[in-house]
């Protein structure tokens, strides 16, 4: 199986940075191919990013030339504008970060970081870009197409097929594997909850995430004793299913990235204890 290579990008005027996100990046050299272009400060960075189409771009915030919120917001014109953008100083106030967060930044790491640090980024950017199958369910058309167009959006890669009731999605659930069932609750026929009964009858490692335009809060008790992995209220966006993956995939939480709770009476109880 071809492998596509894992651009890198490192710009940041301290050697020292510079040797740790390498030695980071050096980590998942032998499992994939991975070209790591080095820069010392941010105009050499944006020319980069300018000339080749970098997968994920390690930026130091205090660089010569241009500055990292510089480099970042520049960065929509030029062919890396989707790449994975990580954001590196000794400290990032509120301003900074509401920068950031606007031009699309990924992640922040903190100085001094560690190579471990860098490599579990770069492990998430591999998990982003793996295939995995998902299976909407909603008898509406047009929420189907609104959800493969969100998902399409998304930073992670599906598979998606479309199931129209819950008894088709049962018979597609007979005929293939899929990591991850995204269902409607409000169907005739079975609803959402019944059938994620159902999927947690022929499975445990599916995970299943219902999609509702309303309060959640009644079921939400009956949706985690089902099996249920969380709650999407509609309408929602690229952002919430990025958020859903991380803690599907239970990875790190990037810095910039939404927070969401899958369940609103978990974050209750929390609150009460």
């Amino acid at each position: 199986m071809l492998h596509k290579i894992i651009r890198v990008l490192i710009a940041d005027d301290s050697s020292v940075a510079r040797e740790v996100v390498a030695q980071g990046v050096k980590t998942h050299r032998k499992e994939r191919y991975i070209e790591v272009d080095v820069v010392d400060n941010g105009r050499a960075a944006l020319e980069t990013l300018r000339k080749k189409s970098i997968d994920i771009a390690f930026i130091d915030i205090n660089m010569p030339g241009l500055n990292g919120p510089e480099v970042v917001s520049a960065m929509q014109e030029t062919q890396s504008n989707e790449c994975l953008t990580v954001a590196m100083s000794g400290s990032l106030d509120d301003k900074l970060e509401g920068v950031l967060k606007r031009f699309g930044a990924y992640h922040f790491l903190q100085k001094p970081f560690l190579p471990e640090d860098v490599a579990e980024i770069v492990g998430t950017y591999r998990m982003m870009v793996h295939d995995y199958p998902i299976l909407i369910v909603d008898d509406s058309g047009t929420m189907r197409k609104i959800t493969r167009k969100v998902l399409e959006s998304s930073r992670f890669n599906f598979e998606i097929t479309e199931a129209d009731s819950a008894e088709n999605a049962l018979k597609k659930l007979a005929g293939r594997e899929y990591a991850i069932v995204l269902t409607d609750f409000h169907m005739p026929g079975l609803d959402g909850l019944e059938l994620a009964g159902s999927i947690r009858d022929l499975s445990s490692k599916i995970a299943i995430y219902m999609m509702s335009t309303n309060d959640t809060t009644y079921l939400e008790r009956s949706a985690a004793f089902i099996g249920i992995n969380g709650f999407l209220k509609k309408p929602f966006n690229a952002a919430d299913i990025d958020t859903l993956m991380h803690e599907y995939l239970e990875i790190d939480k990037p810095k910039f990235g939404k927070v969401r709770d899958m369940f609103s009476f978990v974050s209750r109880e929390r609150k009460a204890s």
